[in-house]
């Protein structure tokens, strides 16, 4: 206890000094966040705990990859397993990947095979990216399956009316080498984005090389009447050694992705509701090789998904309506797992009412109807209170829940494992209580404490014949608190904190749960612009259990990156950067088994024109 007094009272003093890590600058116009309600509207009038991250913060950070953007948020953990395009999966809040929705442009990346999204399998270069919204706390009440912790939403660039090319290049130790091209432009009605990138890779463990190309692109169109018309497609190619762990290395074990996405939306006015209708299709191909396994691997998965979502918006006064549905249709050809296929579709509403200038109500319901398992019921309530034009209080009370996967329901009989057909989903209900403060011109701070229920939570058990199945076997109690800051100590010097706070334990053995921090602290400084020079620091403390009952190694990591650009006249402009990623060298592990990479040095020229 005395260890916890410690580490709130430092994380207490870092926010005094500093706002949310991705926090608003000073001087910054304030963000307008998409995810908490599914209406696009302003921070500080949203009813959940979101924080924004801008392309131009990932910039300023030198990151490379979608983990290293969101492993520095407050209450994300990323848990991953090592080289470049490993295998890396979000938890927000202690939830585990598969109870974390990942949404791309509204569209789910979520796998109904495993349940999870692989970070290091997104399907649009990190250049593209315009911000990223992380939800914190239940969201099945608007999202549905997967969102019982959290929602991550990324969000693509809009072209704007001046047109933009950049060419982009880097290298990195260990042959790490990545390119990328992209254009986007308007002409009159129409708009368009096309981008790809290809990246290869000779990893710091043997069979850990990566070779990876993505092409996207996005067609718009604004239609007469106020109504717009946009199609996106992606596709991903992917191939990668899987090296396994240090105990059980795979040194023959080959993987390839070949992911292919694409969505259609039309939105406008009807009437006086506001219509968005977006059709999507999602196919995946994967492939995993092991010929010098004791069992020798050999499976292939083809997983398709096709989806149709479509809400209505409607307000008047002080009220605010919010409404719609979505159907999805999974069908999985896997050599292992055989070809099942299920079938969802949910109705959803939401309700905000303005009460006064100062405290807003909101309620939202969704019934969610499954081909293979019983319905679920997902109610939220929330109150947001605005005592003064610098504070900000939310309450909250969610109901979520975590559908079983088909490989959790289909997984072979191999004599020794097998899948559940008749698993129940994971449910969950989180309470929450937040509160944001300005002080001042320069400097915000934020707390937020909560608590989870979850119920049936599903895990792999012996049945005392020899044989593991997934079965709904436990519950748990996950409680915590997020604090964080930024302040702007000077036009040329900015910094800033955040820590969070996990105790997750199993109810039923009263067991911690197993790799889940325990305490996670990030601070970071931007210094400059000066002489045009850029450079930002990043440290982050990591503590968590990697077993029930022990605790693994803490680590320290820190990231530094250097940037300026050049105007070169005729309208070019050349950015430079160099990045230190582990820059102390640091021998760590997020995943127990799995060693992180070693201090690596980036140098990327990038031109715009």
């Amino acid at each position: 206890m005395a260890k916890l007094k410690t580490w709130v009272l430092a994380a207490g003093v870092a926010a005094l000094w500093g706002s949310t890590t991705y926090g608003l600058a000073a001087d910054a116009l304030e963000p307008v966040v998409v995810t908490a309600t599914r209406t696009a509207k302003p921070a500080s009038q949203a009813s959940a705990s979101v924080v924004t991250i801008t392309a131009d913060e990932i910039a300023k950070r030198g990151a490379t990859r979608l983990e290293e953007v969101l492993r520095d948020a407050v209450g994300v953990q990323v848990v991953s397993n090592g080289p470049v395009g490993a295998v890396a999966t979000p938890s927000i809040r202690g939830a585990t990947g598969s109870q974390v929705l990942v949404l791309l442009d509204g569209v789910r990346l979520n796998s109904a095979q495993l349940g999870q999204f692989n970070l290091s399998d997104l399907p649009v270069p990190l250049s593209e990216i315009e911000r990223i919204e992380v939800l914190r706390g239940p969201a099945s009440a608007l999202y549905g399956t997967n969102a019982l912790g959290g929602v991550i939403q990324i969000f693509t660039r809009t072209p704007q009316q001046q047109p933009l090319t950049q060419l982009s290049w880097s290298e990195g130790r260990f042959n790490t080498r990545d390119v990328g091209f992209s254009t986007s432009a308007r002409r009159g009605p129409g708009r368009y984005r096309l981008s790809a990138s290809r990246e290869r890779s000779d990893g710091y463990r043997d069979n850990s090389d990566l070779e990876q190309t993505i092409i996207e692109g996005m067609l718009g169109f604004d239609l007469p009447g106020g109504f717009d018309l946009q199609a996106t497609a992606s596709h991903l190619d992917k191939e990668n050694g899987v090296p396994g762990s240090i105990e059980w290395p795979s040194p023959e074990a080959r993987q390839t992705d070949r992911n292919t996405l694409a969505s259609v939306t039309l939105s406008g006015p009807v009437g006086a509701v506001d219509m968005t209708v977006r059709g999507h299709y999602d196919r995946r191909r994967n492939t995993y090789r092991d010929p010098g396994a004791f069992t020798p691997a050999d499976d292939r998965h083809l997983l398709k998904t096709l989806g149709v979502e479509a809400q209505g918006e409607y307000g008047f006064e002080r009220h605010s309506f919010l409404f719609g549905g979505d159907f999805y249709k999974d069908k999985l050809d896997s050599t292992s797992s055989g070809d099942p296929e299920d079938e969802r579709w949910s109705l959803f509403a939401q309700y905000e009412l303005e009460a006064t200038s100062w405290a807003t109500l909101l309620t939202g319901l969704r019934y969610d109807v499954h081909s293979d398992f019983s319905n679920e019921w997902s109610p939220r309530a929330a109150l947001l209170l605005t005592p003064t034009d610098s504070t900000i209080v939310r309450f909250s009370a969610s109901r979520a829940f975590r559908a079983p996967t088909l490989n959790d329901r289909f997984w072979p009989d191999t004599g020794w494992t097998r899948g559940n057909p008749d698993l129940d989903p994971e449910t969950a209900w989180e309470y929450e209580a937040a509160v944001e403060q300005q002080l001042g011109e320069r400097t915000e701070v934020s707390l937020a404490a909560f608590r989870r229920e979850v119920r049936d939570l599903i895990e792999w058990t012996e049945d005392g014949m020899g044989v593991w199945q997934p079965d709904n076997v436990s519950r748990a109690r996950i409680w915590g608190i997020e604090t964080g800051g930024r302040v702007q100590l000077h036009e040329l010097l900015a910094a800033g904190a955040n820590y969070t706070y996990l105790h997750p334990k199993n109810r039923d053995t009263g067991d911690y749960l197993e790799n889940k921090i325990r305490h996670q602290t990030h601070l970071f400084m931007e210094i400059g612009p000066i002489l045009q020079t850029h450079l930002r620091l990043d440290g982050r403390h990591l503590h968590y259990y990697s077993q029930p009952t022990r605790r693994h190694n803490s680590h320290i990591v820190l990231d530094a990156a250097l940037s300026r650009p050049f105007m070169l006249g005729d309208g070019w402009e050349l950015e430079g950067k160099i990045t230190a990623k582990n820059l102390l060298d640091k021998d760590y592990e997020s995943t127990p088994g799995y060693p992180m990479p070693p201090r690596e040095i980036f140098v990327e020229l990038t031109a715009y024109f």
